[in-house]
């Protein structure tokens, strides 16, 4: 009997320790399930993906003998809930970017992904610019105003304004660049109204403004962050399906694909994997972006064996230093070339010899 007692009081016991570790497990399922709903005040950014140009862009009577690609690379980047905010900790392919420096104060969700979608329209409309003035066409450029794209929290113009509207007068004035608005509120002072003229979704619309002082300055102003608007016209239609993809870092990719598609003579691709990013600018010049790390991971993981990075070698923390030292850390033998300009890039394409298959 003795033994049979205490054989049944090592069962119960098990048992009343199975239940407490299946408990303890349950506990922590349900709180790490809660962790993704707990906010901080930070975004994460993660590596993307490397995605083909060749099929989302379409030049009318251009070709598309490729027989390779040009890719252009993304970044994952949204709000860190507790849970991305403990896994960046931890892993070397995740960042931490505190919300005001990427989100502009008073700016929400909505806001900033309006803000990237209207940097991504204007750097496709640079990229044929660039690619079809490469290819020997002309192409005509005229500013047509200052584009809005964000309001500061607590100044005029956040309760009148929106992102993506164009300033295209103050006080009857035109302004078809930034220089031209600030030069119609030199002189003014706190308290002064200005009439702004402005068009949204092809509409224009006219409001007063009061002047305020604007943070950190001296100046005054209605509180607005600006970029250049232009009309880009060039003389074939260009199609862009880049849908859900912001920011202006795919410039020098789709200026490549593109040009590509109206170069008959080469195939510029010679057969490789080609991904990269930057900026493009009208003179061709390529510009620094963000993330570029996470971008070389994804194009990495997609297969590419040459990726372009914007390179200046005054600055220490260049996109190629980085770039170089990814690629070493992860182990990848994809090829890093610097371009400052798109003919850097062109110049490396039309020296590569086809690829051996």
């Amino acid at each position: 009997m003795e033994e049979r007692r205490m054989g049944s009081v090592s069962q119960a016991s098990r048992r009343r320790k199975a239940r407490g570790i299946n408990g303890l497990i349950i506990l922590m399922v349900i709180l790490l399930g809660l962790s993704f709903f707990v906010p901080t005040n930070y975004y994460i950014t993660r590596p993307g993906s490397a995605i083909s140009l060749g099929p989302i862009i379409e030049v009318e009577d251009g070709k598309k003998d490729e027989t390779g690609s040009f890719m252009l690379t993304t970044v994952r980047m949204g709000e860190a809930s507790l849970a991305w905010y403990l896994y960046a900790q931890v892993s070397q392919d995740a960042e931490l970017m505190p919300k005001q420096l990427v989100v502009s104060q008073g700016e929400n969700n909505e806001d900033f992904i309006r803000r990237e979608q209207a940097v991504m329209d204007n750097s496709q409309k640079l990229a044929e610019a660039v690619a079809f003035r490469l290819a020997g066409y002309d192409v005509h450029v005229e500013n047509q105003g200052v584009w809005v794209m964000g309001t500061l929290e607590g100044m005029p113009a956040k309760e009148a304004l929106k992102i993506g509207d164009v300033i295209i007068e103050v006080n009857g004035v035109k302004t078809p660049e930034a220089k031209d608005l600030l030069q119609q509120l030199a002189g003014k002072k706190a308290g002064d109204e200005v009439e702004i003229t402005y068009t949204r979704d092809g509409q224009v619309a006219k409001t007063m403004l009061p002047l305020k002082p604007l943070p950190n300055s001296q100046s005054v102003g209605v509180g607005i962050r600006t970029d250049s608007k232009q009309l880009i016209e060039i003389p074939k239609k260009v199609t862009i399906a880049a849908q859900g993809i912001g920011g202006p870092s795919a410039g020098l990719m789709m200026a490549l694909e593109i040009y590509d598609q109206l170069n008959t003579e080469v195939d510029l691709t010679k057969g490789f994997q080609i991904a990269g990013t930057g900026t493009i600018a009208l003179d061709g010049s390529v510009g620094k972006i963000g993330g570029i790390n996470h971008k070389i991971v994804a194009a990495d993981a997609a297969g590419a064996e040459i990726f372009f990075a914007p390179d200046d070698p005054n600055d220490p923390n260049s996109n190629y230093k980085d770039a170089v030292k990814t690629a070493e850390r992860i182990g990848t033998s994809m090829q890093i070339v610097p371009v400052k300009t798109i003919d850097d890039a062109v110049a490396f394409l039309n020296e590569l010899k086809p690829k051996q298959t």
